[in-house]
C-alpha cells in the first residue's frame, strides 16, 4: 500500500472541510474511502468507538491525526484519504488539528510495517504543514508528497 498511489486511486484528496467537532471530522475523513468501496459506513463508527474507549491516540503531532481502527469486515480494502480542515478541531481539549490522513489497513501487519513508515516519513519534516496550508489543489498535495 503506497500513500500516494492510494490516494489517487482512491480520489481521496479533500480540501478545506469545515466540520464542528472530531466526529465530523473523522466522517469526513473516511467519506473518501467510503466512496472508493474501500470501507464501510461502520469504519467510521469503529473509529469513534475505540476514541471513546482509548481517547485520540492517533493524534500524532500538533495539528496531525491519523484516524483508524482495527482491521476488520468493514475494511475492503487498504487505502488511505487525506484531508484538511477549514479550521482546526479538537479531538480533545488541548489537541488542535487541521490535517488528517485516514488509514483503512486490512491487517495489523500492513498497518504497522508498511503504512506508519510512510506517514512518518512525509510528516518528519516540520515545514510539510505550512506548505499543505498554502496547498490549493489535490495537485498541490500529491506534488508535496
Amino acid at each position: 500500500m503506497n500513500f500516494k498511489d492510494s490516494l489517487i486511486e482512491n480520489d481521496s484528496i479533500v480540501l478545506d472541510v469545515e466540520v464542528n467537532d472530531w466526529k465530523e471530522a473523522i466522517q469526513e475523513a473516511v467519506n473518501p474511502l467510503i466512496s472508493a468501496e474501500a470501507v464501510t459506513q461502520q469504519y467510521v463508527e469503529e473509529i469513534i468507538k475505540s476514541t471513546n474507549e482509548l481517547g485520540p491516540y492517533y493524534v500524532l503531532l500538533p495539528n496531525f491525526a491519523m484516524p483508524h481502527a482495527r482491521p476488520g469486515d468493514y475494511v475492503k480494502k487498504d487505502a488511505f484519504s487525506f484531508i484538511t480542515l477549514k479550521k482546526p478541531v479538537y479531538f480533545s481539549e488541548s489537541q488542535p488539528v487541521k490535517v488528517i490522513v485516514c488509514l483503512a489497513a486490512k491487517s495489523s501487519e500492513n498497518h504497522l510495517e508498511v503504512a506508519l513508515p510512510q506517514i512518518a516519513d512525509v510528516f518528519s519534516d516540520e515545514s510539510i504543514f505550512e506548505k499543505i496550508d498554502q496547498a490549493k489543489t489535490k495537485e498541490d498535495i500529491l506534488e508535496l508528497l
